[in-house]
């Protein structure tokens, strides 16, 4: 009996093998045959590859950047906002980011979609920064350094966890709010005194 996969089926797989193999993997023959199904079930949900291609990029502008929005506008002020940004940013694996970026290289509409989402990143940043006082022309600035400082760590496949993590939202969080960011708790300032 032949398996009957959904649209979210195909788009989900596809972008676990986007992760793992890059985008040249994102073919409907290769995709069939690792899914154990005919090609006929893909064409059956998606007209062309170009139509599914759009439909994969979306549903990682999707969970890449609209949910993310969305659920950081559940917590309580912007510093906390902020915080649970940057935590998210720096300490999950990059490699579906860095995989979308190569395929932007080579592909007009997951470029377009990706300097949508790089303007739209940007500019929640510097909503948050703005609310928290900061002048909007400095806002601009210092967002575009935290998505800069970001990008660097996602193309290095840098993860950070635990104190390492700690320290590097803690100062993230001073340049983009002025050092109006309270020291994270337990860690030692530059005297060597620890924080409580």
């Amino acid at each position: 009996m032949t398996k009957r996969l959904t649209v979210q089926d195909w788009i989900d797989f596809a972008l676990a093998t986007l992760a793992q193999e890059g985008f040249h993997a994102l073919k409907a023959d290769v995709l069939a045959r690792r899914l154990g199904v005919s090609r006929g079930s893909f064409y059956w949900h998606f007209a062309d590859l170009e139509a599914f291609h759009a439909r994969v990029i979306g549903q990682w502008r999707q969970t890449a950047t609209e949910a993310i929005i969305s659920g950081l506008e559940r917590h309580e002020g912007h510093e906390q906002r902020l915080d649970v940004l940057l935590r998210g940013a720096f300490g999950h694996d990059s490699l579906l980011e860095v995989r979308m970026r190569a395929w932007a290289d080579n592909n007009a509409a997951a470029a377009r979609v990706v300097s949508d989402i790089d303007r739209r990143r940007r500019q929640y940043i510097e909503r948050l920064l703005v609310a928290a006082g900061i002048a909007p022309a400095l806002a601009a600035t210092r967002a575009q350094l935290l998505y800069w400082t970001y990008l660097g760590a996602a193309l290095s496949r840098s993860r950070l966890a635990g104190e390492q993590l700690d320290r590097v939202v803690a100062e993230l969080k001073t340049i983009g709010l002025g050092g109006a960011a309270p020291p994270a708790r337990g860690l030692r300032n530059r005297s060597g005194l620890q924080r409580v």
